[in-house]
């Protein structure tokens, strides 16, 4: 248990789910305001096209056995 304090880490390579459907992908996210400020940055290892605000992307790690957690693709996506 880490609440309150300083983040476990802030950087990290994670498998992730985007949107409904069996894909997987892999990518790195970098939290910007800790863990429980609730806000990131994704960086996919290979191109989506199909990403859009409100889309839900879910966490897991490299080897698929622990879904670590969830979150909603914002507007500043594309900022």
């Amino acid at each position: 248990d880490n609440e309150g304090g300083e983040p476990k880490w802030k950087e990290g390579r994670l498998d992730m789910k985007i949107r409904h459907g069996p894909s997987i992908v892999q990518g790195t996210l970098l939290l910007t305001d800790g863990l429980n400020g609730a806000s990131g940055n994704i960086h996919l290892d290979k191109k989506d096209g199909g990403l859009a605000p409100g889309q839900f992307v879910a966490f897991y790690t490299l080897d698929g056995n622990e879904c670590l957690g969830s979150g909603v693709i914002s507007e500043r996506h594309w900022d």
